[in-house]
């Protein structure tokens, strides 16, 4: 597992364990053990030189390439390598082409190279198609993301990867309600794709909504502007569990896109919590008409008249088809763990059963 610089998988287990991460490794690749990979990790190198290299390297071809070489003898020692960034795929691929590393096969994921593919230079086209093009299997985690990669490099082995979240995590649990009749839209987040200014635009200063924005960067003068908005910063994931029993509705804003809001609504369908959302990134990939209410990005008529269209009853049988789907899915991560060892198998000549490899 080829982790991007900084995911150092010793660091994040002790914050799984502090209970500021939600499970033990990155996107939850322990759990590959389950499916019969043995599973090793990419390591950090903090050498000043390999730093400043990368930071060179950030502002050029963007791979990182001083991280995949102080990793290739672990990369030499795997059956597979698996990355889940495009740029860190193609480091792993630009070594191979060296001769540096051993060709292995490659599952790489891609979101960023696809979405900024039209504005990106001859010289990175040039050099990203016929990387991407050489790895076995790009994958993206939503729809749009795909047909984008399908339509903008045909010549690359493109398929859908459903998401999976710490399902274990994430225990059912009903929406509580507020007793004093609010309606409580609660939020996550700290992308650039949430359009937290809709929600204001929305739900701000009204007394009969509550609401809750959950993230690092929104300035603090907005809590003088608005009477019933509170932000809390980075709360720790019982804290986080409770604010999301506590709404109303999970509120999933986002601006036009073709990756965003997977992450937050899959926690809000495991637990059980309704879901409003903007019509666009990876939620429609996840989730039926008839499982979260939808609305157009940037419409905060259409989100406060969402937040108003359902009675109890009906926002209960919303998040319970969500939540039956979740399961039916399986959008857990030893789900996604499963669909691995779908995709590796025939990569790996080794038969998959049951979700995991044989032999």
């Amino acid at each position: 597992m080829h982790l991007p610089f900084g995911r150092n998988v010793v660091k994040y287990r002790k914050q799984f364990e502090e209970g500021t991460e939600p499970d033990e490794s990155p996107y939850g690749f322990h759990r590959a053990a389950e499916c019969g990979f043995d599973v090793t990790y990419s390591d950090d190198d903090f050498r000043p030189l390999s730093r400043k290299i990368a930071r060179w390297d950030e502002r050029t071809i963007r791979l990182d390439m001083p991280h995949a070489l102080f990793n290739r003898r672990r990369m030499a020692a795997a059956d597979i390598i698996v990355t889940m960034s495009e740029w860190d795929a193609m480091a792993a691929q630009l070594l191979m082409v060296m001769g540096l590393v051993p060709r292995k096969p490659i599952i790489g994921t891609a979101i960023w190279v696809i979405d900024w593919w039209e504005s990106l230079n001859a010289g990175r086209q040039f050099l990203y198609r016929n990387l991407l093009k050489r790895i076995p299997l790009l994958l993206t985690h939503t729809q749009p993301c795909l047909d984008a990669c399908r339509r903008r490099l045909p010549d690359v082995n493109a398929a859908l990867m459903h998401f999976g979240i710490a399902a274990e995590n994430f225990a059912p649990h009903a929406a509580e309600g507020d007793a004093r009749g609010v309606t409580r839209i609660v939020a996550a987040g700290n992308d650039m794709t949430r359009d937290w200014q809709v929600l204001l635009d929305a739900f701000g200063n009204d007394p009969d909504y509550e609401l809750v924005i959950m993230n690092r960067e929104l300035p603090d003068d907005l809590l003088t502007k608005y009477s019933n908005l509170t932000i809390p910063r980075s709360p720790p994931l019982a804290e986080w569990r409770r604010l999301y029993a506590s709404a109303t509705y999970i509120a999933v804003p986002m601006r036009d896109n073709i990756y965003s809001g997977i992450t937050v609504a899959l926690e809000a369908m495991a637990m059980g919590i309704p879901v409003i959302a903007s019509r666009t990134g990876g939620v429609p990939t996840y989730m039926a008409e008839d499982e979260a209410l939808f609305v157009p990005p940037g419409d905060a008529a259409a989100w406060k008249t969402a937040a108003r269209s359902q009675t109890p009853d009906e926002r209960r049988a919303m998040a319970e088809r969500a939540q039956a789907r979740f399961r039916r899915d399986d959008y857990s991560t030893l789900g996604m763990m499963r669909r691995y060892a779908r995709f590796s198998a025939p990569l790996i000549g080794r038969e998959e059963k049951n979700g995991r490899i044989d032999g």
